[in-house]
């Protein structure tokens, strides 16, 4: 690679890895940005200024059309990194829509729609003592391998009769608060029961294992939503409080935009309300299909979907709680 490419890769590398903390991602944002810059060079793109909305639907294109046949996903993943560090929204690229259909991480299923025997070693160790406490926290609170190794004592946070769990490194680095249900707090607290501050909830002994931990968080998904979605039918008064607690922490977790770049603030902020107004949210395509097939419903509460995509699976979308959780 030429110094052109490495020189347009350091500096989109140096706008956008200070904002990440996580290992994981970082390596995966300087492959991911290598790659963009070794084929931005050979198409004449040289200089950060260059990498316009334009130029990064051109990679879209390429990526698309790539003999590989990469998956929606896949190529989300790939221009991701490119799109932050340009300081450009992902919604402007015009990209495959990523489905239930492409997704099968850990969640195969015959044709019957029972899951297909695999993983049999994690499923026996799902079972096993060595790992009930694990498990038995995974399965309320839903969160990522790297991040269930991190949590210490002093990640239990009680604030009156809520409890959270804080994971210091979610994803992209970022500090998030995941909501634990009323039903299940008393669990929680008798898990970090005994744990000092900074000591280590689990050891690494127990979270080295082959446990599908991202079945058991689409599970919480599907938990959490029917929680939400029953107590709104029980009591329809609740929406509008959830929702402006819903948009105190899209507030918070915005502000940066809000000084940076005021009018996209208030154009998202609008799209936000709107993603949790009344309407069903009504499956299409090959989501619709799916959950067709599965005997899943074709729709859904918006709001309950909004909940459970904040206060539970840390991002901000309907869509990827919909595709990723709760048609699977």
């Amino acid at each position: 690679m030429g110094r052109n490419s490495n020189s347009l890769q350091h500096e989109l590398l140096r706008k956008v890895l200070p904002d990440i903390e996580n290992n994981k991602t970082s390596t995966a944002y300087k492959r991911h940005i290598k790659n963009f810059a070794k084929w931005a060079k050979g198409n004449g793109y040289k200089k950060p200024e260059s990498i316009t909305v334009e130029v990064i639907q051109e990679y879209e294109n390429y990526l698309e059309n790539d003999p590989r046949n990469y998956s929606p996903s896949t190529i989300h993943t790939y221009i991701a990194p490119v799109c932050s560090a340009a300081g450009v929204s992902m919604d402007k690229i015009r990209k495959p829509k990523r489905s239930a259909r492409s997704i099968t991480r850990g969640r195969e299923r015959d044709t019957d729609g029972q899951p297909i025997a695999q993983n049999l070693q994690g499923r026996r160790q799902e079972k096993a003592p060595k790992y009930e406490r694990l498990v038995a926290l995974q399965a309320i609170l839903g969160i990522r391998r790297n991040e269930l190794r991190h949590l210490v004592g002093a990640d239990l946070i009680n604030r009156g009769k809520s409890c959270y769990v804080r994971v210091r490194r979610g994803k992209g680095g970022k500090e998030q608060y995941q909501y634990i249900l009323p039903k299940d707090a008393e669990t929680v607290r008798q898990i970090f029961s005994g744990v000092g501050p900074e000591q280590r909830v689990f050891s690494n002994e127990e979270t080295n294992n082959k446990i599908n931990l991202h079945g058991l968080r689409a599970k919480h998904g599907k938990d959490c939503y029917n929680y939400y979605a029953e107590m709104l039918e029980r009591d329809p008064a609740a929406a509008e409080q959830l929702r402006a607690l819903l948009l105190r922490r899209w507030d918070k977790g915005h502000e940066k935009l809000k000084n940076e770049n005021p009018k996209a603030w208030a154009f998202q902020r609008a799209r936000f309300i709107s993603d949790m107004d009344d309407r069903p949210y009504k499956l299409r395509g090959d989501n619709l299909r799916k959950a067709q097939a599965l005997g899943l419903p074709e729709e859904y509460n918006r709001l309950a979907l909004m909940l459970v995509s904040v206060l539970h699976l840390s991002h901000w979308r309907l869509d990827v709680t919909a595709t990723n959780y709760l048609i699977q």
